[in-house]
């Protein structure tokens, strides 16, 4: 969810119909298609993205749509099979990743960080890998420095993990044992992979997560700056710049990412990616369960809980596990059901952190909601109150 790395304002407004395009999705359906989520793609748009693409598979086979333009100047439309950076959903196959260490009794969920790799920051025999995890171990969030204010200017840098916890560790600390989004603990936890496994963090998830969830275009870049395959340009609205103002980023760096949000994937592979989990072919049922306990964040009730490496969605259905990321370029949200047999993915082809993305992140919330629920996303009290609220960089 942190927006800069994956965290999102939490959208409290409800859409009307003035929200809706004119231009209409394009899709080319496997099935039925779902009703009202068209209009829901349709509706980001309106509300400021320049275009979103969506994807479901379920038992009834693929669902593919997409709205508005790849390209601001071009007026391309999105591609189909278009990949992007997945940000934070990368959390969601690290944590995978060390779950499975965990399996093989080769580390513990409670065993202190500074076991592992002592030194690299403050109090480290008082931080457990589960605290790492569910972002409870009060640690800084690196890009909130100073750095990594210009994507810009960072996006062009190479910096390594080391360097980053460094940055964090410059930073005032929020308390221990609460939720603190904190993608520090994620370098922390690609750190500790390598050290159990003597091998690099990318090799690691091609090895144990890409391959066996049949994952095919997704990879872990260091300092690649380039997508591989059709992607949509990517974009970010700097501070205080009006909607006018949004800016290319599709080429950068992302070694300021790595193990806390740097995956490239496509639709295909994130929806791939949690029929496998939550169908129990990368972690035992144990493990799983642990994944979505989760501890209550600052965006309930719209994102009421994280787990390890897992976060909540609230649908007028119930909770739906998945995750949301954010990353200079693009956003996305990846949702499952219980059992990882209906899934839906978005890509949104920019990242903004403005008070006026509300209403567009909101729409990608209804259109979960019209496909998990079948019903428009409905905006309690409680969700208007929240308006505005950040956790973000």
């Amino acid at each position: 969810m942190p927006l800069v790395n994956g965290r999102r304002l939490v959208a409290a407004l409800l859409l009307t119909a003035g929200l809706l395009s004119p231009q209409p999705a394009h899709a080319r359906a496997r099935h039925a298609e779902p009703a009202g989520v068209r209009q829901a793609l349709d509706a980001m748009v309106a509300a400021g993205a320049p275009g979103v693409l969506a994807r479901i598979d379920d038992d009834h086979g693929t669902w593919i749509a997409t709205s508005g333009t790849a390209d601001l100047d071009t007026g391309t439309p999105v591609p189909r099979q278009a990949r992007f950076r997945v940000a934070s959903v990368t959390k969601s196959m690290v944590a995978t990743l060390v779950l499975q260490l965990v399996q093989e009794g080769r580390i513990s969920l409670d065993e202190p960080i500074g076991r592992r790799l002592p030194g690299l920051v403050a109090h480290d025999d008082q931080i457990t890998v589960r605290e790492l995890l569910n972002h409870t171990g009060g640690l800084a969030d690196y890009p909130k420095a100073a750095e990594f204010d210009d994507p810009e200017q960072y996006g062009r840098r190479t910096y390594t993990p080391d360097r980053l916890i460094a940055e964090a560790e410059r930073l005032p600390r929020p308390p221990k044992g609460g939720f603190a989004y904190s993608n520090t603990g994620y370098i922390l936890l690609g750190l500790l992979v390598e050290k159990v496994t003597g091998h690099d963090l990318g090799d690691e998830l091609a090895r144990r997560i890409f391959r066996p969830a049949r994952m095919t275009r997704s990879y872990l870049p260091v300092t690649s700056q380039d997508i591989r395959g059709p992607h949509a340009t990517g974009y970010y609205l700097p501070d205080g710049a009006d909607l006018a103002d949004l800016r290319p980023i599709t080429r950068l760096n992302p070694s300021f990412a790595w193990a806390a949000y740097g995956v490239v994937s496509d639709a295909r592979d994130l929806n791939r990616f949690y029929q496998a989990l939550f169908s129990g072919k990368l972690v035992g049922p144990e493990s799983l369960a642990q994944m979505r306990t989760g501890v209550t964040t600052p965006q309930a009730p719209v994102f009421p809980h994280y787990g390890l490496g897992l976060e909540s969605v609230g649908l007028t259905c119930g909770e739906t596990w998945g995750a949301t990321g954010s990353i200079p370029g693009y956003e996305t949200f990846s949702f499952a059901d219980a059992a990882g047999r209906r899934r839906m993915t978005l890509s949104i082809n920019v990242q903004r952190n403005d008070p006026a993305v509300a209403p567009m992140l909101l729409a990608g919330i209804d259109a979960l909601n019209r496909y998990f629920c079948g019903e428009p996303y409905s905006v309690s009290p409680q969700v208007k109150e929240s308006a505005g609220r950040t956790d973000r960089p």
